[in-house]
């Protein structure tokens, strides 16, 4: 592949996603598309999930994008189709409790930048409501990740990080190029 015009980052909460995309975007000099931007509006009130859908999938068959967050599977499979290189991050949940954890707490004092005005993320109930998001997506989710990512014509694409060293290398703007064997490790 001569060149990364289109990527996709997906994983769970709390697992670096948005610092990944922030320097891939800039490295590959690609507008950078958050979901949550999209699905959230002012007051973390949520937007109709028939215009999210077509937000997402205008943004997704445009040429140039790296697109961090989820999405309805449909909007996800489309995105993945479209994607030159798709980055799934996936550490153990205790990792994503952990970050997520981390992040609540940092909220308090600088909401995530990524998020519409007004989008109070440090109180207990969003806390709790995120935590059993990220129960779900580990246990429902994510094993439709992994058998969409096993069909033959995404497995070149999909960069699977399970480790620290992977996603320091991709931070780092390193994208690895061959089929990742991992993925099958599920």
């Amino acid at each position: 592949m001569d060149e990364i015009k289109r990527i996709a980052i997906i994983g769970n909460g709390g697992g670096g996603k948005t610092t990944i995309a922030r320097a891939l975007a800039k490295k590959y000099n690609l507008p950078l598309i958050h979901v949550d931007s999209i699905q959230y509006l002012a007051g973390m009130k949520v937007r109709d999930i028939k215009e999210t859908t077509n937000i997402l999938n205008q943004h997704a068959d445009e040429e140039f994008w790296l697109i961090d967050g989820f999405g309805s599977l449909e909007v996800m499979t489309q995105r993945f189709h479209r994607a030159d290189k798709i980055i799934f991050v996936d550490f153990p949940i205790w990792r994503h409790y952990f970050w997520c954890t981390k992040r609540q707490i940092k909220s308090a004092w600088a909401p995530r930048t990524e998020l519409p005005e007004g989008c109070n993320e440090a109180t207990l109930s969003y806390s709790l409501k995120l935590f059993k998001i990220i129960w779900r997506v580990h246990t429902k989710i994510r094993p439709k990740l992994a058998s969409l990512f096993d069909q033959a014509d995404m497995k070149d694409k999909v960069v699977h990080v399970t480790t620290m060293a992977q996603w320091n290398l991709i931070f780092s703007g390193v994208i690895p190029t061959k089929p990742d064997p991992l993925l099958n490790a599920f």
